[in-house]
């Protein structure tokens, strides 16, 4: 690890610290302030709405204009939205927070561009695995210390306490990425006119889609439907485990110590499995993975057979995360990366804590409808986003098998 590599996963470390202390309880958070089950998914969807909004103006930058003073200084904007999180006083001060959070996420095409720029063909699993084990490894203990301040403090004076460490963090990781990010793309005449920006930003988008169904099609209806069942647990797996299964937040919190120990550990094996075998076989190994873990976890009772279910769906989304990762670095030429990792993201995942956004501007709408409907869904029957997660896994699994291709030589 070295350059940029070194730089994201530093400053990836340094964040994740802080996220994963709050993040895991953001839901309970959103229910102390007044919010509704429904009101948890509504603030989701509403994070998806604001996100599609300036993420085709982030990918036509990162190729344009360059990735790495754009990441700097949207991650110090970023960073600035914690403030709203630590002094917000009702549920619709965080709609706000999250909503802005989203908005400035725009960077994210960039610095997935820059990830894929930096890692040479061969080695991008190895490469993914590491800078998502590295930072797993350093905040094991960060979601038991969120749920031992909860205990401790109660809920709401803890979460404060949570999000203004994440400000602080967030600020160093900004300070961290201005400075030391070195730029992928040659340099080329960039002419700052915001008109023509815009008009040129969005008119691109349907070039992009017009590339992603030439070349990714299959690719793409799978990611949309993963995203869809993955925005309807992904708020509600520590809501049923408090309120249905029985745990209390700090045995949620053990079980996301124990989780991180499993995710360092899967990582690590998972980068060299997908470079020896190819992100496709790995991304339908993780879904036959996945379903029954899904399905099992409803029904798990007590901190260690929930633990149990749960390392297994921890296993299975390392591995979709990464030759997801994988598959898109491979196919997606450097000239056009920023632009088409806007419309796909770095990669998909399970709904499980632990890999990072998935987000591009066609997967906001799944994600955007899958959470606005969560919240109804689980009110009727919390079973049921799992129930709808394992039947849409085993479509998709053999969608994989079916549409997805890969290429005989991957893209540097």
């Amino acid at each position: 690890m070295k350059g940029n590599i070194l730089v994201l996963t530093v400053s990836r470390v340094i964040w994740s610290m802080s996220m994963s202390i709050v993040f895991p309880y953001q839901s309970l958070f959103i229910q102390a302030l007044g919010g509704s089950k429904p009101m948890i998914g509504l603030l989701t969807a509403l994070g998806s709405a604001a996100g599609m909004i300036f993420y085709p103006l982030g990918g036509y930058l990162a190729d344009k204009s360059g990735r790495a003073k754009l990441v700097g200084y949207a991650t110090l904007l970023y960073a600035l939205s914690f403030g709203v999180f630590v002094m917000a006083p009702t549920w619709e001060w965080l709609a706000v927070a999250i909503s802005v959070q989203q908005l400035v996420l725009f960077y994210m095409p960039a610095l997935n561009a820059i990830m894929a720029d930096s890692i040479p063909p061969g080695a991008r699993g190895r490469i993914l695995s590491l800078t998502i084990a590295i930072p797993e490894a350093v905040r094991i203990l960060s979601p038991f210390v969120g749920g031992w301040l909860i205990e401790e403090y109660t809920l709401v004076p803890a979460m404060r306490m949570g999000y203004a460490l994440s400000l602080i963090m967030a600020l160093l990781v900004a300070a961290m990425r201005i400075r030391y990010l070195r730029e992928t793309l040659e340099k080329q005449e960039f002419q700052w006119d915001i008109p023509r920006i815009f008009r040129e930003s969005y008119s691109n988008v349907w070039e992009s889609l017009k590339w992603i169904l030439s070349n990714m099609r299959g690719y793409s209806v799978i990611a949309m439907m993963l995203i869809f069942i993955a925005s309807l647990v992904q708020p509600f797996w520590v809501v049923y485990a408090t309120e249905i299964t029985g745990l209390t937040p700090l045995q949620w919190g053990q079980l996301s110590l124990v989780a991180g120990l499993a995710k360092v550990a899967i990582s690590l094996l998972v980068g060299s499995i997908v470079d020896r075998f190819g992100p496709r076989r790995c991304m339908a190994l993780s879904l036959l993975i996945g379903a029954p873990a899904m399905l099992a976890f409803p029904y798990a009772r007590g901190f260690m057979w929930t633990t149990v279910v749960y390392i297994v769906l921890v296993l299975g989304n390392a591995f979709i995360w990464i030759s997801s990762g994988v598959y898109l670095a491979n196919t997606i030429p450097r000239a056009v990366r920023g632009r088409i990792m806007a419309g796909l993201g770095q990669g998909v995942s399970l709904g499980v804590s632990g890999g990072g956004y998935a987000q591009g501007f066609i997967l906001f709408i799944p994600a955007m409808v899958g959470s606005v409907v969560s919240g109804f869904i689980y009110e009727a029957n919390p079973v049921y986003p799992w129930y709808l997660n394992v039947a849409v896994m085993t479509l998709c699994l053999v969608m994989v098998l079916r549409l997805m291709r890969e290429q005989d030589s991957a893209e540097v």
